[in-house]
């Protein structure tokens, strides 16, 4: 019998004759007979009731494994469930001559009807690239191949590199005994900074700003009430900061040394394949919102709420674990993320329903339609993801087999075709069309 004790949560009761525990019984216990070393016989000589005597409790178990598996297997197909998740087994009662029983607490997926999903409505927004942006792009480029000179007879300025030595107080008291293990944000020397950039210390740049090279400054920092140390968080600091050295940034000439360095054949063939790359960029940037559109209009569609709490719960862990990787990759101290962790938890719990939604749904439209994703599919996405960190193909797909991630690439891979289809068989609205009332 089965029960539903919550969202997507059943309980099934299992119980099995007495005629097939004992049957199962007797081949467990000839088993042992077989390979039974008890003293005062020869190994599988004993009779079976001493051998039955003898290792009654394992006797017991050994049984208990083969039945409750299969009892199980039984159970679901009778009863028709596809558990994605086995919360509980529990109160198993096992006796020779008596019924098997025991209970099964599982997760299963959840029952829905799939909205009409092609044609879906979208409105596409025209993708173009201006001069201005090529010419902010070719100055990013020449930012990223920059040197820094140092100067003289000027004050330092938004956008210099600084070389400052700063120790800091607290109401009168040495930073140090706040900061705690992040010494840096008491007291640094020949610390090199970029002005305009993100700051270690809040407003401490700005302080620096108009000074000149020796000159000695006293520079208020207001810490933030979020701020990751929380000796700090809402407190006022006073820096005893001295500028040692200014320099400035010079970007590179459009010359041919230049164009060697970046592999251009002139500054016109860099401009195209700036603005190529632009446009590649930009066009990818509206597939990915038209697919976001997608996703919203088929959770507005869905006509289903319950969902499996263990996959929701392994959901949240995933993002979470995402959100962490990110910042980490992104320069975020341990501590700044422990200082927002909270919120971390409750924004991944909420996003966590909605992404087991989204899956659900693709995953009944990829087998609506059979989409399936195969093995070369699968060899070209990790060698796309080996070279973007320069690894090794084959090592990068032993470790995601030995980590059981492969299955989950070659998933999320079946997720995007999905998406792609439906993209393909949705009623997109160009903008330039917009006009004339016509749709694609």
């Amino acid at each position: 019998t089965t029960e539903a004790t919550g969202p997507c949560r059943r309980v099934l009761q299992i119980q099995i004759p007495a005629e097939t525990v004992n049957a199962e019984y007797g081949r467990v216990v000839a088993d042992f007979a077989r390979v039974a070393q008890i003293p005062g016989f020869r190994p599988g000589r004993a009779p079976t009731p001493i051998v039955e005597r003898h290792f009654a409790k394992e006797i017991l178990e050994e049984t208990r494994e083969r039945l409750v598996p299969r009892a199980y297997r039984e159970a679901l197909n009778q009863q028709q469930l596809r558990p994605v998740a086995i919360v509980d087994v529990s109160d198993i009662r096992l006796e020779k001559d008596l019924p098997l029983a025991f209970k099964v607490t599982v997760d299963v997926a959840p029952e829905f009807t799939l909205p009409p999903y092609k044609g879906i409505p979208l409105k596409s927004r025209a993708v173009s690239v201006s001069d201005t942006d090529v010419e902010e792009a070719l100055t990013e480029l020449r930012e990223h191949h920059a040197r820094y000179v140092e100067v003289s007879g000027r004050p330092a300025r938004r956008g210099d590199l600084v070389q400052v030595d700063y120790r800091g107080t607290c109401e009168g008291q040495p930073l140090a005994t706040l900061a705690g293990e992040r010494a840096e944000l008491s007291a640094g020397q020949d610390f090199w900074m970029r002005l305009g950039d993100a700051e270690l210390l809040p407003g401490f740049a700005a302080g620096l700003e108009g000074a000149n090279a020796g000159e000695e400054r006293q520079v208020v920092v207001n810490f933030p009430q979020d701020f990751p140390v929380k000796e700090l968080a809402g407190r006022q600091a006073v820096y005893a900061a001295t500028l040692k050295a200014v320099r400035e940034q010079v970007l590179p000439e459009l010359d041919a040394d230049f164009l060697a360095t970046v592999g251009a054949e002139s500054v016109e063939a860099l401009r195209g394949a700036i603005r190529q790359h632009l446009q590649q960029a930009a066009e990818a940037a509206e597939k990915a919102r038209l697919k976001d559109e997608i996703i919203q209009w088929l959770l507005l569609q869905a006509d289903f709420k319950e969902l499996p709490q263990t996959v929701i719960e392994a959901e949240a862990r995933h993002i979470i674990r995402e959100v962490v990787e990110e910042n980490i990759r992104r320069g975020v101290s341990k501590e700044e993320i422990e200082a927002h962790r909270e919120d971390i938890f409750s924004r991944a719990v909420q996003s966590a329903g909605d992404r087991v939604r989204v899956n659900y749904l693709l995953q009944r439209i990829a087998d609506a339609e059979g989409l399936a994703v195969a093995d070369e599919e699968v060899d070209q996405e990790v060698a796309r993801i080996a070279g973007r960190y320069s690894l090794d193909p084959q090592r990068l797909r032993a470790k995601l087999e030995e980590r059981g991630a492969l299955a989950n690439l070659r998933r999320e891979l079946r997720l995007e075709k999905t998406l792609d289809f439906l993209l393909e068989a949705a009623a997109v609205e160009r903008e330039a069309e917009a006009a004339g009332g016509t749709q694609a």
